[in-house]
């Protein structure tokens, strides 16, 4: 039985926010849904003294399309995502992402923002934005910065965000045009954790030519992977050339860029061999969105 307590801290705008955890500094946690926070907090595996409530900051819950940018608020939903699907093909591939990460009921609750900095290797949705270029606007009592999201986690569970600082917005930019994205993974159920998981971000020219590609991987090193030569191997050709010869070199690519592990959940080699094949799979997926756009 948890015995612990806290202050209860309601913040109604991103200022009060970075005010209080400025105030209450490595005493306090910003909470977002709470699905990771409360089973951290109920295996003792956190304490604070402070818990500010980021639920009642509207300024933090959106998805838009603003430009050529598809923006997404830290306090977004996952459901808000699943709803959000038709807005463009990046925000289909997300969509189709949250629902594979939990029920219903746990999609309403749990945030984009609360995901993303939790960093478990493991997590969904941070491989497709990855792949798609997505970046982290933070902000904290010294102002804003911008980070890319590949940098922005450094390690199992742990990010960049510096003391007092917190996460503002996902920005992916380039969603203009033709573009197409999808994630793939392996679970041991519907709603569990990925084993091993891989998502592919294609963006082709009028002359329906690769103008912009990416490959990230999870579950295989202790941060998502971008894997660099998968998407030299697809930048270039036109989209009649990716053939199942292109699409097995760049598996190769990415399994040769997995730094998986053994453990209780699946093995170095199976995670490792499934990389080459979720990718392969992905990159199709994506070849058969793309020839079907007007």
């Amino acid at each position: 039985m948890v015995n612990r307590s806290f202050e209860y801290l309601r913040p109604e705008t991103i200022g009060e926010a970075v005010e209080m955890k400025a105030a209450h500094g490595t005493r306090a946690r910003f909470w977002a849904g709470g699905t990771d926070m409360m089973l951290l907090w109920n295996r003792r595996e956190v304490a604070f003294d402070y818990c500010i409530d980021l639920t009642y900051v509207p300024a933090l819950r959106y998805i838009e399309c603003s430009g050529d940018a598809l923006r997404i608020g830290a306090m977004a939903s996952l459901d808000d995502l699943d709803l959000k699907s038709d807005l463009n093909p990046l925000a289909a591939a997300l969509g189709h992402t949250a629902r594979l990460m939990c029920t219903k009921q746990t999609r309403t609750i749990a945030t984009v923002g609360g995901n993303m900095c939790h960093a478990s290797p493991s997590a969904d949705l941070t491989p497709p934005l990855v792949a798609m270029g997505a970046r982290c606007r933070l902000l904290g009592p010294d102002g804003e910065r911008d980070l890319p999201l590949e940098d922005f986690h450094l390690g199992v569970n742990e990010t960049a965000l510096a003391e007092s600082e917190m996460l503002t917005e996902i920005h992916v930019p380039g969603v203009d045009g033709k573009v197409a994205a999808h994630y793939d993974r392996v679970a041991r159920t519907v709603v569990d954790i990925a084993l091993v998981s891989s998502a592919v971000f294609i963006k082709v020219n009028a002359g329906n030519r690769i103008e912009r590609a990416g490959v990230a991987l999870g579950a295989v090193a202790p941060s998502v992977i971008r894997v660099t030569g998968a998407e030299e191997t697809l930048v270039g050709r036109d989209l009649s050339n990716v053939n199942n010869g292109v699409t097995t070199t760049a598996g190769e690519e990415a399994a040769s860029a997995a730094r998986a592990i053994s453990d209780i959940r699946a093995s170095k080699e199976y995670r490792t061999d499934m990389v080459a094949t979720l990718t392969a799979r992905a990159i199709r997926q994506c070849i058969s969105s793309l020839e079907g756009t007007a």
